[in-house]
């Protein structure tokens, strides 16, 4: 095993109405994996919009006005400021953040990445699980990994048809034009998966295919084939 002197500071950001918990076994597969190529790990789990204890239709204003508002408002993000101060006491240390959204998180992961970035940190590694759509600063793009599920049938993950990845682009001057992928994630991968949104994480049976892979592997393949390509060395 190598040994490096890299510190990797692992924030798991939850979604809406998420069940607390419900991304510790992601957390700590991927912080055991990663320690085993000889990163040093912290990790903490974050829910930028309440669990499931809080009221839905708050955090459903919440991660709409998110969706809507993320290019223009940034820095008053519902969901980023929730999410601030762990991950800016990270950056502060020098450590290098990976951030891992599931549905709504993924969101806001993309939105504390662009504020640390504004404030002069190294920006982050994002990683949208079964995300919506939002647009990525181009200074970010090819930081952040979007992965869907898509089951049986070609069944995709409905969450990840919300929003849009599309914005208005300037050409030829003062000329604005519509593009639908203006501002899509660097890099786009589909999960073949035994269910839909909420089973990305799940580990035995029925989330488990013909050739004996869980869900929770068939998530962490390509997200880990990014890391490796992506983490300093």
């Amino acid at each position: 095993m190598k040994q490096t002197d890299i510190s990797i500071a692992l924030f798991t950001l939850a979604g809406i109405a998420t069940a607390p918990g419900f991304m510790d076994p992601l957390r700590e597969e991927l912080s055991q994996q990663l320690e085993s190529r000889g990163y040093r790990v912290e990790t903490d789990s974050l829910y930028p919009f309440g669990d499931w204890s809080q009221r839905v239709t708050r955090q459903l204003a919440a991660i709409f006005r998110d969706l809507t508002d993320i290019q223009e408002r940034i820095w008053a993000s519902i969901g980023a400021r929730a999410a601030k101060e762990r991950i800016f006491e990270a950056a502060e240390a020098g450590r290098t953040v990976l951030l891992i959204g599931h549905s709504g998180g993924g969101v806001s992961a993309v939105q504390v990445a662009g504020r640390l970035q504004k404030a002069g940190y190294s920006p982050p590694l994002v990683v949208q699980i079964g995300s919506p759509k939002c647009p990525i600063p181009p200074e970010l793009r090819e930081r952040v990994l979007f992965l869907s599920a898509v089951g049986t049938g070609g069944r995709r993950d409905p969450v990840t048809r919300l929003g849009r990845w599309g914005g208005w682009v300037r050409r030829l001057g003062l000329l604005q034009i519509w593009r639908r992928r203006a501002y899509p994630p660097g890099e786009i991968t589909d999960i073949p998966l035994i269910g839909s949104h909420p089973d990305y994480f799940r580990t035995h049976s029925p989330y488990v295919d013909e050739a004996g892979r869980t869900n929770m592997e068939q998530t962490l393949r390509p997200l880990l084939a990014w890391l490796e390509r992506k983490l300093p060395q």
